[in-house]
This record gives C-alpha cells, structure tokens and sequence, in this order.
C-alpha cells in the first residue's frame, strides 16, 4: 500500500481521530460523524471499546452518546443489547452483543495458547475446565446471573480453588470458549450468564470474512489507521489481517502520515483541510480507546507527557483531558454522590477559551454521572 492521498499533521490526525471517535458534537463534524443516539448503537459505531475497568468502559460509552448517562449504559448491558467480554488481546471489551461471538472466536486460540503455560502453572488442566463449566451452567441455567464472587463461590463448592488468579483464568477460559458473558450490572458488579442464553445466534462470520467485515468499522470508528493498526488492535499477525484490511480499506478514503499511507472514511477525509474539533477540549476516562486503541500512542498523548499519562509505561491510562485530541492533563473524579467533581490537572497553561472548555468536558462527565 503506498503513501499517498492528502498529507496530513499530527495535530491533523489527533483531531481527525477524535472526530472519527464520535466525540465532537455533530454539529461540528455532521451527523454520520457525530454522538450516537443510544448507547447501544455507540457502542456498535465503535465495534469494541477496552473495557478492563468496568467504569472507565462504561463511561467511555456515555460520552460517545447524545447525552449519554450511566443508567442509559446500564439499561443497555440490562436489556442484553450490550454486553462485555474478554476479546482480542486477552483484554475485556465492552461489544455489541450480536458481535460477542465474531469477537471471541477470532481470539480464542491465539490468547489461550499464550495463556497455556500459566494455565499449566495453575493446576488448570481439561478436567478443571469441565467442572468449573458444570458449576456454571448448573447455577446459570433458565436466566439466573452471578457475580464474579458468587461463580467463585460455586467453582470452589465444586472443588475448584480460586486463589492466586485461578479463578479469575477459569473464568476467561469459559468466556473465550463462550459459555459465560458479562451482562446486567448488580450494583458496582457485573453478572455473569450464559452466553447461549444470553447473546443471539451466530452471525455467520469467520475468518477472512470476519476480519475485513471488522476492519471496515475500525477504519470508521478509529481513523485514519493502517493495517499495522488494526493488526495490533485485533491482536491478529499482521500477514493475517493484510488482506482481510486491503479488501475493507478499497472502499475507505486515504490520507498520508509521516510516510504512511492511513485510510479513513470519506466524509473524515473531508475534514482534513478544515479546523473541525482543532480548538475541542473532550476530557475521556483512563484506558479510553482514543489512547488505547492504537499501538503508537504518541498521536493523542504527546511524548512529553507520556510518563504522566502512563507511568513507568506499565500499562495503566490515567483519565486524559485532550485538546484537539492531543492530551494536556489528567483528571480524577472527587466529591461525594450525589454530586461527583471532576478534578482536572492541566500540563500546561492554556488559553481562556480552552479552560473554558475544561469546564464544560468536566461538566459533561458529571451529567454522566448524575444524568
């Protein structure tokens, strides 16, 4: 694939990728570019968002919505429409439940056969499996959800230790095997059920066909991006997903960037020469997919800044408050229900108009909060 198309900047690609993202208000970036209208099709606009902190996922759903609230994304993982799982990468997503079973069986092999030796390590071998999945499907059956402290209870009734991770590792083994999914919220927790009671029939997609049909809504949801992208994303082999990504990228628009050539869909390409979202202060939750969904991270988190949003480079996303789509602080979450702050902590000094901004994208999380 060759470099071509318009070139654009970094600060260009920060803020393009933000408006692809669905975080700019519609009316700057046009409808098909702007918040969803529920929360469950926010989520299918963005095909997966990382979920591993249940809150920062559910959050990161909320502001992808006109409005979005926590109990409208709470009535989604209710009504089923929702749900979440463990996904690519060994990592949880919050996807649209039609799409759990695509998600899963594109993953499965590759991060259980990574996962072997710790397996091993733990005493899990086939016959643990088949007993903590009878535990499961014993409790589950006719509709019932647990939590994750209730299944432990169950698997440990069924001799089956959980200590030291081990139950945490027969849980995902059952979830990538698709006999649990991550459903209705009980309280701060999440219920686990049945997937084939909980999650419709298959969709029919496979392989080759599964990954281009997936590589199309990441270039929609997450562009520009190039196949070394979405490889990393899906947590596939690059020689893997190359043509599954050419096929979905034919129909996409192409910029250029540092030499590569970064596919989009048009009516992003088409903001390309304008200012749209270039003075946008969005502040976004830690592990966000605007940071996080891409292996170079340096778009949306300046180098000078990257030990602050990611210290020690462990692995760990503080909270980001963006202009423009570029991080210039983190922010924590104060105060007491039932009127939760948002604590911002800028880098750098900013303009009256951008701590302006800082208000509101603070505000906005809080109406999330008590929406």
């Amino acid at each position: 694939m060759e470099p071509s198309g318009t070139p654009v900047s970094t600060t260009t690609l920060a803020r393009l990728r933000l408006a692809a993202q669905a975080l700019l208000p519609a009316a700057s970036v046009g409808s098909a570019l702007g918040p969803a209208a529920d929360p469950a099709a926010a989520v299918r606009r963005m095909t997966a968002l990382q979920s591993q902190d249940l809150q920062s996922g559910l959050l990161a759903v909320g502001l992808r919505t006109e409005g979005g609230t926590a109990s409208a994304v709470t009535a989604a993982l209710a009504a089923g429409a929702v749900v979440r799982t463990w996904t690519m990468r060994g990592t949880l997503f919050t996807v649209a439940a039609e799409d759990a079973r695509t998600f899963v069986e594109l993953a499965s092999e590759r991060v259980m056969r990574s996962a072997a030796a710790r397996h091993r390590g733990l005493g899990i071998g086939e016959e643990d499996v088949a007993s903590a999945r009878k535990a499961a499907e014993d409790r589950l059956a006719g509709g019932a959800g647990m939590t994750r402290a209730e299944l432990f209870e169950a698997f440990e009734a069924a001799g089956q230790p959980t200590r030291a991770q081990r139950g945490i590792h027969l849980l995902s083994i059952l979830s990538h095997r698709l006999v649990l999914v991550q459903g209705p919220l009980r309280g701060r927790q999440q219920e686990f059920r049945l997937a084939d009671e909980w999650l419709p029939a298959r969709s029919g997609l496979g392989g080759d066909d599964a990954l281009e049909h997936l590589a199309g809504r990441y270039i929609a949801s997450h562009g520009p991006v190039d196949e070394r992208d979405f490889a990393w994303w899906i947590g596939q082999p690059l020689g893997r997903v190359r043509g599954p990504f050419g096929a979905a990228a034919s129909q996409a628009a192409r910029v250029s960037w540092q030499g590569r050539a970064l596919w989009c869909v048009p009516e992003l390409a088409a903001l390309a020469d304008s200012r749209a979202g270039a003075r946008a202060v969005v502040a976004v939750p830690g592990f966000d997919e605007l940071a996080i969904g891409y292996p170079d991270r340096s778009v949306s988190v300046p180098p000078a800044y990257l030990q602050r949003l990611i210290p020690g480079s462990n692995g760990v996303f503080k909270a980001m408050v963006t202009l423009g789509g570029r991080a210039v602080g983190t922010w924590t979450k104060g105060g007491r229900p039932p009127a939760p702050r948002v604590e911002p902590e800028l880098f750098e000094e900013l303009s009256a108009s951008a701590s302006a901004g800082v208000a509101r994208a603070c505000r906005r999380i809080e109406a999330y909060w008590t929406g």
